[in-house]
């Protein structure tokens, strides 16, 4: 059929009741239109039928779908017109007219009872058990009583397409789908899908379902490779899902495959197509499918898609999935622990027999190990047991000797490694050697506020001690702590019970004569061999004495140098540093320009020297004082002393200055350029003039800083005068005067 043809049948389609037949011309054959009944002439189209087919080579499946349940409904209250054309031909040919779903009797009789499908498309033809006026949950002739019967119809419409798309004979049936078996193979046609009726109220407005060159050919399964992901959520449960936009429901297979090298056979896991009843946001795609394998082991899963006409695509590629074991066994109970010295001395051999008991052994419980740990919390859990003991034994005798007091448990092992410990007890092994003196012993008084440091019958502040075991004494026990007022004295203990830990906090007494208090530390192992003491640490004792007020002893000013300052400090024997600050105005925060120390301080008399230029500032003082620091929780500050930092009152300037006589114009004209200026602050500039008569320069007229230049209007002809040009800044500094011009008048 030529373009032109084409173009007349698709207007004869598009216009509803128009016959078609063929005249022969002298040049050409030509479609002649009779009208056999009126034309509905539609400026719009509001509604679709969408229409796809699906060539097997002997045959052509031809499915449409309308596009809302009101244009479901109307076609098949007055069915649809499906016709062809066969490419060369100008033939229309009739498949079906006025095509409507099957009666409710037809339905019944054609369908079992049981067919559930089949009973879906019934129901939602000719089901009596819709939302009617008066039933819904907002009151009637509302929106939302709208609403609901708007999401009741989209829901049916949806079902009805969805039993439409699995089942070929339904499809047909419900008048959304039409086999079309006088066709020949590997010719072209297309085809068309018109309401047998158009509706002339202007209710629809119905473009008609096209398909074009389709070339009848066998039909291979379209291939489906959706990316396919896997989250476990439980012990031998997990969630498969997969990203798809163009399918509405599912097949789900899966086989096992014991350790990976088997091919079992494929196992459809569910029992209905699968439809996702989760609401999707606008847009999304993703789907989810939860399974429970009866074991575990590796797995693989394939998806197959209904399409639209009652078959299922290819499966997709194979997700293969390892379910782990993830459920350790029962724990075992850890009863006794015995210990044997057959060697002649209590050190030459050690053998411990362990018991132990567990109530439920599991089916894949691979047997036992023992683990050991000699550190403690930081230490690491090492096996006992070289090999994994039978899951029937209850006892075991392990060779011990060498081996210090540690802490052990016994684990029940399954066969994907599940472990499942004891609780931890201690093994406790004779041992003659003392642990080493802890290494690294420091002190750090806490910081304290007055009001903390005052406690019940006196003043109280604290110590806290920290310390480093040898790496070779992994069986501590505890720790002793021993201090005195003096090296020569007795130390006593510190500590009224072992301390576990590696530190200690100690409260110290401030009234107390003694300036100093000194600490020693010792361990103990778990077979109560002492170790010698660590050496002794010097710990100054905090007060409550605040430094000796700082003071200015010589000061001076010049807006050249700055400030130059020297600050008398005390002479205290605890004194420990110096702060000096500084700032702008009374709202600025201070700032830190100085940090001395108090001993290198001796040696310059006590005296802080502070030169200090800052910016310039000709509104605000700059402000400054020391502030003295000791061991207690005071300070002492200095009075603040104060200056205006204002900087030279004149401050130099490079201009450039020129200027001529403007004969046209009759008047003298100024133009100048300061260059980069040395302050950032407003400004305007002052024009100053020497003239006929005048012993000296007089001030002419100030002019703003954006308009460099200056018009002169007194010069009379035969006269001269002579110009320079100064800036002003607002804060009352000023600059150097240009160079001097000197023009004269022709």
């Amino acid at each position: 059929m030529r373009k032109a043809n084409k173009i007349v049948m698709a207007a004869a389609l598009l216009t509803g009741g128009l016959s078609l037949q063929a005249q022969e011309t002298a040049d050409s054959t030509a479609l002649v239109l009779k009208a056999d009944t009126i034309i509905y002439d539609a400026p719009l189209l509001t509604t679709k039928i969408h229409a796809a087919v699906r060539t097997y080579g002997d045959s052509i499946m031809l499915r449409w779908v309308p596009e809302d349940y009101a244009s479901w409904k109307y076609l098949c209250d007055y069915g649809v017109n499906v016709l062809r054309v066969e490419k060369g031909s100008i033939d229309l040919d009739t498949l079906a007219m006025q095509l409507k779903p099957l009666s409710l009797d037809a339905f019944q009789a054609k369908y079992a009872p049981n067919d559930s499908n089949a009973l879906v498309a019934m129901g939602l033809l000719y089901g009596e058990n819709r939302l009617k006026r008066g039933q819904t949950m907002n009151r009637p002739g509302t929106l939302e009583a709208s609403m609901e019967f708007n999401t009741e119809q989209d829901i049916s419409f949806a079902f009805a397409m969805l039993v439409a798309e699995w089942r070929r004979d339904l499809a047909q049936d419900m008048a959304v789908g039409f086999m079309d078996r006088s066709v020949k193979a590997g010719a072209v046609y297309e085809y068309y899908v018109q309401p047998s009726q158009w509706e002339n109220g202007g209710a629809f407005i119905f473009e008609p379902g096209v398909v074009e060159n389709v070339e009848n050919v066998p039909y291979v399964p379209e291939p489906y490779e959706p990316q396919m992901t896997d989250t476990l959520t439980t012990p031998r449960r997990h969630v498969l899902g997969w990203w798809d936009d163009r399918h509405s429901s599912y097949e789900i297979e899966r086989r096992f495959l014991d350790d990976g090298n088997g091919d079992g056979p494929w196992e459809r896991i569910n029992t209905k197509p699968y439809v996702s009843m989760i609401e999707q946001p606008q847009g999304a795609s993703y789907l989810a499918f939860a399974d429970s394998v009866p074991q575990f082991g590796i797995y693989e899963y394939r998806i197959m898609a209904h399409d639209p006409f009652g078959e299922l695509t290819a499966p997709s590629p194979a997700l293969r999935i390892n379910v782990y074991d993830t459920e350790p066994p029962r724990a075992p109970q850890l009863t006794r622990i015995l210990l044997e010295y057959p060697g002649e001395t209590l050190t030459e051999k050690v053998m411990a027999h362990f018991c132990w008991q567990k109530d439920t052994i599991e089916a894949d419980v691979n047997g036992y190990i023992i683990y050991y740990n000699e550190q403690g919390e930081d230490g690491e859990w090492l096996p006992l047991n070289d090999d994994l003991i039978s899951p029937t034994d209850t006892t075991t005798t392990i060779d011990v000797t060498g081996r210090k007091t540690c802490m052990v448990y016994i684990a029940a092992v399954d066969q994907s490694g599940n472990e499942a410990p004891s609780f931890a007890q201690l093994l406790e092994l004779h041992d003659y050697q003392a642990p080493a003196a802890p290494d690294s012993l420091r002190a750090q008084v806490v910081p304290l506020t007055m009001n903390q440091l005052i406690g019940k019958g006196g003043r109280y502040s604290y110590v806290l001690l920290d310390w480093k075991p040898k790496p070779e004494d992994t069986d501590i026990r505890y720790y002793d702590v021993a201090f005195a007022n003096d090296t020569t004295h007795v130390f006593l203990l510190r500590n009224e019970g072992g301390i576990r830990e590696r530190m200690f906090l100690d409260s110290l007494v401030l009234d107390a004569n003694q300036k100093y208090i000194y600490y020693q530390v010792r361990a103990v192992d778990h077979s109560n061999n002492i170790g010698p003491w660590s050496p002794w640490i010097e710990v100054k004792r905090p007060h409550i004495t605040p430094p000796t007020e700082p003071h200015i002893d010589t000061s001076r000013h010049s807006d050249e140098e700055g400030m130059h300052m020297e600050w008398i400090v005390g002479m205290d024997a605890d004194m420990d540093y110096h702060v000096a600050y500084r700032r702008r105005g009374d709202s600025t925060p201070w700032e830190v320009i100085g940090r001395y120390d108090a001993d290198s301080l001796r040696a310059c008399g006590y005296r802080i020297i502070i030169d200090d230029n800052p910016p310039f500032d000709r509104e605000q003082r700059y402000y400054y004082y020391v502030e003295s620091f000791n061991s207690s929780p005071y300070t002492a500050k200095s009075l603040a002393i104060s200056w205006m930092h204002q900087g030279p009152k004149v401050v130099a300037v490079d201009f450039d200055l020129a200027g001529d006589y403007m004969e046209k114009e009759k008047q003298t004209r100024l133009v100048w350029s300061p260059g980069k200026l040395p302050i950032d602050a407003p400004y305007y500039y002052c024009i100053y003039r020497k003239g006929p008569g005048d012993d000296k320069f007089r001030f002419v007229v100030s002019v703003p800083s954006d308009q460099p230049e200056y018009t002169d209007q007194l010069l009379r002809q035969g006269q001269s005068a002579e110009y320079y040009v100064m800036i002003q800044w607002r804060d009352g500094r000023q600059s150097t005067a240009s160079k001097v011009v000197k023009i004269s008048r022709p």
